[in-house]
């Protein structure tokens, strides 16, 4: 269910029922196959542990190819989003002014899809939510990843 959203909210009562009143006049929620799949992922908790298991496993092939290549990089604690400051540019003289131009320069010269990020900074974000059916096509995902991103001479 990665990138579907679904949430609840706990606190005051006042305050949850203001919000009940409010959220109802601003959209109408997640149709029905999501929040009952979200409810099934909430009651079983071993879904949830194996997915955090998933991924942190990944950040850990990711964070190692990115510092490999000259990012700078921590894993996150809490996310399937990594953001990661950009390169300044090439060592062929191409210079990065933002994210949105080093996220182009990627996907066109090494067909790496990051999402740009300006409004405070600007950072790309790699995700760890691509599509491998176990462990090594995990490791064969990101070793790819790294050897594009080597090809491209990033100087940072």
């Amino acid at each position: 269910m990665t990138g579907w959203r679904i949430a609840f909210v706990a606190g005051n009562e006042t305050l949850v029922k203001a919000y009940g009143t409010i959220k109802d006049n601003t959209d109408s929620g997640q149709f029905r196959a999501i929040q009952k799949a979200g409810i099934r992922a909430l009651k079983n908790i071993s879904i949830t542990d194996k997915i955090c298991k998933k991924y942190s496993r990944r950040f850990d092939l990711l964070v190692e190819a990115l510092k490999d290549v000259g990012f700078n990089v921590q894993k996150p604690k809490g996310s399937f989003y990594c953001y990661v400051p950009i390169p300044k540019g090439t060592k062929q003289g191409i210079r990065f002014k933002n994210a949105e131009q080093a996220a182009e320069y990627l996907i066109k010269q090494a067909l790496i899809s990051t999402v740009p990020w300006d409004d405070a900074g600007s950072f790309l974000r790699f995700s760890v939510t691509f599509e491998a059916g176990n462990r090594d096509e995990e490791k064969k995902i990101i070793n790819e990843l790294r050897q594009r991103l080597k090809t491209l001479d990033l100087v940072f």
